[in-house]
């Protein structure tokens, strides 16, 4: 053989080479795809949200009236006894005073007790004249008894005997209210040291409301407090209940009782529930990407035993699942298998090695798996995530 018709032969062989290289190419290949099963199982459909505890019933401790309160002892954790003494309540104490309001209480007390002096003057001339006409009127009324004087004479001198009697008293009482003045002028000057009450001071005793835990301490260190300034926070840890905030268009498939799984909590297990109150109106929230969404309050009981989640608090965090439709022994396939051709629901159904397009009628669906209601059969395979490659009829292979 000659070297031309090797080379022809050499050149025929390898442009045979790359034309079938090309049509490999360009050959259809199967597509990889992920594979499930029809299947039988009990099926929910659940509303999830996350959820916060808080007390049924809390109790915060205010106080009744303006004063000077002491050391509050109690922590945040301690057990109180309902009608235990919590706080004490001093009276306000009395402010300091600057040389100027001393200099005008110490001339206060000055002209205070030159009053008094003088009061008691007017009382000892009140005295004196009283004393005169009293013994006067006695004199007039042995001469009115035996007819010397006459009787208009004796009237005279019994209204003037009256008379010295009232100013009397009337002196009496002003030399009182003089020493009354000077008493009170001398108290605003009194200085009272720190931790002493004015004399007469009663102190109040705050007491517990309801037995329970302390959950807060809104204010600890001694010192003057407002009526009203709330100071305690008090309530009972085995007395929780559980508030979540839902879409509006979620809210409407949640009646009271309506079963509440709590999941994420913490503890080991989830814990059941029942919701008691869905609220009738409704509140915007803006939520973390910015938008504004129209939410409903539920508000459920824990009714899982108490020693299950006796480590939770007041605020603590968990995820609320509300149970609105439960089925047993439910046809179903994972969610993500499902697509849309048109206005039906479809599924592609592996069969020898190839996809198989197939509508099917779907009921129930949560975020997991759906129900189907026509169109499969148990023990089917169904492709789950299908992509563009997967197409009616075209060859697949299942992924290891």
């Amino acid at each position: 053989m000659n070297v031309a018709l090797r080379r022809k032969i050499l050149m025929f062989a390898v442009l045979a080479l790359v034309l079938g290289a090309v049509i490999y190419g360009f050959l259809p290949r199967a597509a990889e795809v992920d594979i499930a099963s029809v299947r039988h199982a009990d099926l929910q459909v659940a509303i999830e949200e996350e959820g916060k505890t808080r007390l049924k019933e809390r109790y915060i401790v205010t106080v009744p009236v303006a004063g000077y309160m002491r050391r509050i002892s109690v922590k945040a954790g301690d057990e109180v006894k309902k009608g235990g003494q919590l706080i004490a309540l001093e009276p306000l104490r009395s402010p300091g005073l600057d040389p100027r309001s001393r200099a005008a209480a110490e001339n206060t007390v000055i002209a205070a007790q030159a009053a008094l002096t003088a009061a008691q003057d007017r009382e000892k001339a009140a005295i004196a004249d009283a004393d005169y006409t009293a013994k006067r009127w006695e004199r007039m009324k042995s001469l009115f008894a035996k007819g010397y004087i006459a009787k208009d004479q004796f009237d005279q001198i019994s209204a003037e005997n009256t008379k010295a009697q009232a100013m009397r008293q009337s002196a009496a009482a002003a030399g009182k209210a003089a020493a009354a003045d000077v008493a009170r002028a001398e108290t605003a000057l009194k200085n009272y040291a720190p931790g002493n009450t004015a004399p007469g001071g009663a102190i109040i005793n705050i007491k517990a409301p309801s037995g329970g835990s302390v959950f807060r301490v809104y204010r600890e260190s001694e010192g003057a407090v407002n009526v009203g300034e709330p100071l305690l926070e008090i309530g009972d840890i085995r007395n929780l209940e559980v508030r979540v905030d839902v879409l509006s268009t979620d809210a409407v498939k949640i009646r009271k009782g309506t079963p509440v799984l709590f999941r994420r909590w913490g503890g080991a297990g989830d814990l059941s529930g029942v919701v008691r109150v869905v609220e009738p109106s409704g509140f915007t929230k803006i939520s973390s990407l910015g938008v504004e969404e129209q939410r409903v309050l539920i508000i459920a009981d824990i009714t899982s035993p108490a020693e299950m989640w006796r480590l939770l608090g007041d605020g603590f965090r968990l995820e609320a699942h509300f149970i609105i439709w439960e089925g047993k022994n439910v046809l179903q396939i994972p969610t993500n298998a499902l697509f849309r051709s048109g206005n039906d629901w479809a599924v592609f159904v592996a069969q020898s090695g190839r996809a198989a397009l197939r509508i099917v009628e779907v009921g129930q669906r949560n975020g997991l798996a759906a129900e189907i209601i026509t169109g499969l059969q148990e023990g089917e395979k169904v492709i789950v995530h299908p992509d563009d490659t997967v197409k009616d009829g075209g060859k697949i292979k299942v992924k290891k």
